[in-house]
C-alpha cells in the first residue's frame, strides 16, 4: 500500500486556527479584567462601555463612557466617577455605583443604578436603602 500523503497547506491551516483562538483569548481577558475595575458591571455587562451587549471582533465599538474610560487609562478613580460621559445628568459614579470614586461600592449597592454610556439612564431605583430611611425619619419626628 502506498504512504498517505497530506497536503501541504495544512500545517499552514492549523497554525491560522491556533494563531486565531490564541489571539482572542487576551481581549477577552482585557474586558473582564477592565469590568472587574469598575465598582459594579452586574447589570449592563458590556453595555456599560460598548454599544453592544455581546461585542464581538467585528462589533466593539464604544460608547462615550466606554471611551472616557480608555482615555483615563482604563482607571476607575474619582476623576472619572466625577464625570457626566453620556450628558443625562447623573455622575459616572452615581450610576456605578460608587459616588466619591474611591473604588469602594457605595452602601447598599449591588448593581448599576443607570448606564454610564447611555443618555437619559440615570436609574430609577433608590439611592438610600428603605429600612435607614425609616430610621431617619423617625429620628426627626421626635
Amino acid at each position: 500500500m502506498g504512504k498517505l500523503r497530506r497536503h501541504p497547506l495544512v500545517p499552514l491551516a492549523a497554525g491560522l486556527v491556533l494563531a486565531a483562538m490564541l489571539g482572542s483569548v487576551p481581549g477577552g481577558r482585557a474586558t473582564q479584567g477592565d469590568m472587574a475595575k469598575l465598582p459594579v458591571s452586574s447589570r449592563f455587562g458590556c453595555r456599560n462601555c460598548h454599544q453592544s451587549a455581546d461585542p464581538t471582533p467585528g462589533n466593539t465599538a464604544l460608547n462615550v463612557f466606554g471611551a472616557d474610560f480608555l482615555d483615563h487609562g482604563r482607571v476607575w478613580d474619582a476623576e472619572l466617577a466625577a464625570m457626566n460621559s453620556d450628558g443625562d445628568g447623573c455622575t459616572n459614579g452615581v450610576e456605578l455605583g460608587d459616588a466619591d470614586g474611591d473604588g469602594q461600592r457605595d452602601e447598599n449597592v449591588t448593581e448599576e443604578t443607570g448606564n454610564p454610556g447611555e443618555v437619559d439612564d440615570c436609574g430609577g431605583g433608590p439611592l438610600i436603602d428603605p429600612s435607614t430611611w425609616g430610621a431617619l425619619k423617625v429620628l426627626f419626628q421626635r
